[in-house]
This record gives C-alpha cells, structure tokens and sequence, in this order.
C-alpha cells in the first residue's frame, strides 16, 4: 500500500491533491491540523494522511471472483453528500437547553417477522369489530336481518351487506387517492361498513376519524431506538444505495446528544468511496464525535471491544444493490449475529412499492429489525407507509423528511403516521 501526507489550509483542495497525487481510488486514512512553522501561534494547517493500493495485474473476472462494486460503478447518483449548511452551532446551545427530555412510549408487542398477506389480519379486524357488537345486536332485534349475499373475497371480513357497494366504491376510491393499495383500501372501506352507519360513512367528518384510527391500529411502530433499555446500543443502517443511509446516521447522532447527551461512536464499514468516509468525519468532528473506518469483520469485532465504554454504537454502511447476493453475503459477515447489532433498513418512501417489495425480501437474510422511510419530502402521497409495513410485517422507526441535520428526522409514531398518510400533517 502506498501512503503519502498531505498538506493544505483546507478539505477542499487536500482531497484535490490526493486524487492528483494518488488517484480517485485512493483512501483517507487519517485527518488533522498542525501548525506551520511550529509553536503556539504557528499558521493553522490541514493534514491529510492518504493511501492507495498498488495496480494489480488484471485477471479475467469470473461471478466467483469478481471484486467489490465501488459507488462509482453504479449510475445512481448517491444523495449521501455533506449538506451545504449543518447549521449544528445554531443549535447545539439553544437546542441543549430548550429541548425537553424525551418520554418513551409504550413499547408495541412485536410480531414474527413473517411475510404475511393482507388478509391476515384477521386479531386486529376482530378486535375492531368486537367494539359494535353490542350496536348490531340491537340493530337485528328492531328490524329484520338485511339478505346476505357471498362475499367476493376471503371470509376474514364479515360478508357484504345489501346495499353496502352502493358506497364502497367511493370510500375505496378516498383511501386510493392517498395512495393506499387496493387490499388495505378494501379491508378499511369493510370495517367502515361494519362499525358506522350510513349517515355517519356519508358524513365526511366522522368517516376522516374512522380512517385515522384504523389506519393508527394498523401501523407498527418500534419506538426509539436510541433509548431502549440499559446497556449499549449497536445500531446498523442498511439498505440500497442512494436512500441517505449516512445523512441519517448524522441525525440519529446529533438526536442522541441532544436529548441523551451519553457517549458514542460512529463507525463506517463504506471503504468503496472517499467521500462516504469523510462526509461520516466532518459529522464526527462537528458534533465531537470519534469516527473509526473499519475494511474487514475482524476490525468490526476489535473496534466493538475497543468502545465498549459507549452507550450508542452507530454503523453505516455502503449501498448495496439487492441483486448483488456476493455483495449482501460480503454484508453479512460484518454484521454477524455474535456482534449483537440492530440491523435497520433505509428504504426511500419514493420508491416503487414493487421495488421496495424486492429489496426487503433481499435484505431480509441479514435479521431486519425495523424500516426507516426516507425522502418524504419528495412524495405526492404517502400510502407506502401502511402498504409495506403491513404486507411484509416490519415495524417503522424513524422517518427522514429532508438534507437538514438534525430537524428533518421524525420518530415514527403510529397517530402521525396515520396524519402524513391522510394529509393532515406535513412530512
């Protein structure tokens, strides 16, 4: 390996002469400031420590042997990038003092993570349906029961009542426009028939409420997951490239010494690119933060044991494709089940709920804990926050609505959820 120093009055034109001097594959190693001339008023300058690997003879490349994919071979532009303003020493003062101290939430009980049908549902659509019994029964005992005719559609939802398609069209098309899938759409559009009369699914006050408290009982949460139980936290973001994994990391930090102010460690297994590494130590130095690079599982495992005296572990990692099974299986070693992480994947809310599909099911293998939904800010309508969730039971952690470091990072809450999926709340 070759490894040069270099020397420059900022980050800007020592990156410019690195990748002059040693390449655009070369590897920042170290950063630091020294001073000119020696001494206490000697002129500041920046240090940069680079290395580069020596060229190889090139060996024909086979599906076993092929090497690591670097970012710079994927046409998609990673959003991954520094934002233009941190804005962090406007708020560290402010924020540190007004900040409230943050009250966990109830803990949801977890499901098996399963991939299971809409149709499954079958607790919750009881449980719903328990709180009207007592109406139906009355409702029979003053006037004959209406003809029944077979349901369309599995018998987890009570049959069709005479009259209910008269208006179920048009409650589904009320849950369609904001983008929920015609299965949950359905499934609602049925309870609503169950549980409200027809003056009261006609009145468009009480069938909004309706909507935001099924939509509230059908949402899982996870609560924060900076603030579990005792001992330390060893948080892993994962997911496709281009989703803002790195940006998220630097919110949940910055989120964490604010209201919890305890010791933490950022950690990033993305050698593939310069600028993955230094964005995560910019984070790092504003915020007072160390910073470790670690390129294989046995430096993982070395730099756990080195931080042991941290509260919060958090790690980023590079993109991965979804069809790129050398790659996920690469993933899994660093973060193997002995290193206690919770795996957490990024996914972007603009993306097709198709694609979403594919790329959990990929993901999957690597013992997913929870869903971070990004790019909010970039949706029309937000109906893939209950579509995924339910069709592929995982519960949501944290949405990201914007670049801003920290403000754009919401902790998922099953009412808002419900808010940002109706329109009343701002993503």
């Amino acid at each position: 390996m070759q490894v040069k120093v270099f020397h420059s009055e900022n980050m800007a034109s020592a990156l410019k002469k690195v990748k002059e001097t040693l390449g655009p594959d070369a590897l920042i190693l170290s950063t630091r400031t020294v001073r000119k001339g020696g001494g206490l008023f000697g002129k500041p300058l920046l240090e940069v420590t680079a290395a580069v690997e020596p060229e190889a003879p090139v060996a024909p490349v086979t599906r076993e042997t092929s090497p690591r994919r670097r970012a710079s071979d994927n046409p998609q532009r990673s959003y991954d990038t520094v934002a233009d303003d941190l804005r962090y020493e406007d708020i560290w003062g402010a924020a540190r003092r007004a900040t409230p101290a943050y009250e966990e939430p109830p803990q949801p009980r977890r499901q098996p993570q399963v991939n299971v049908p809409v149709d499954s549902l079958r607790g919750e659509i009881d449980e719903l349906r328990a709180l009207v019994q007592g109406f139906v029964r009355e409702m029979a005992e003053k006037k004959p029961a209406p003809p029944v005719v077979e349901p369309r559609w599995t018998p987890t939802v009570a049959p069709v009542r005479k009259g209910q398609d008269v208006w179920l069209a048009p409650v589904m098309a009320e849950l369609t426009a904001r983008g929920i899938d015609d299965e949950v759409a359905e499934t609602i559009a049925r309870f609503a028939g169950e549980k409200l009369t027809p003056q009261q699914v006609y009145s468009p006050g009480v069938l909004e409420s309706f909507f935001e408290d099924t939509l509230t009982d059908l949402v899982q949460v996870s609560g924060p997951i900076l603030a579990k139980g005792g001992g330390q936290r060893r948080v892993a973001l994962v997911g496709p490239t281009g989703v803002g994994k790195t940006t998220t990391i630097a919110k949940m930090a910055a989120e964490y010494l604010l209201h919890y102010g305890k010791k933490a460690v950022l950690v990033t297994i993305d050698t593939y690119r310069i600028a993955a590494v230094e964005q995560l130590k910019v984070y790092g130095e504003i915020m007072n933060l160390p910073v470790e690079v670690v390129m294989n599982p046995d430096q993982m495992e070395q730099v756990l044991a080195r931080h042991q005296d941290k509260d919060l572990i958090l790690i980023d990692t590079a993109g991965r494709s979804p069809k790129d099974e050398v790659s996920l299986k690469e993933l899994a070693e660093f973060l193997h089940p002995d290193f206690g992480t919770e795996n957490h994947l990024v996914l972007s809310a603009s993306t097709r709920e198709r694609d979403l599909g594919e790329v959990i099911r990929r993901f999957r293998g690597l013992g997913l804990d929870s869903l971070i939904f990004t790019k909010l800010d970039e949706c029309e309508s937000l109906g893939t926050l209950v579509n995924v969730p339910v069709r592929h039971n995982f519960p949501i952690s944290y949405l990201g609505n914007g670049q801003r470091v920290p403000e754009d990072l919401m902790l998922a809450d099953a009412r808002q959820v419900a808010g940002l999926i109706l329109g009343k709340q701002q993503g």
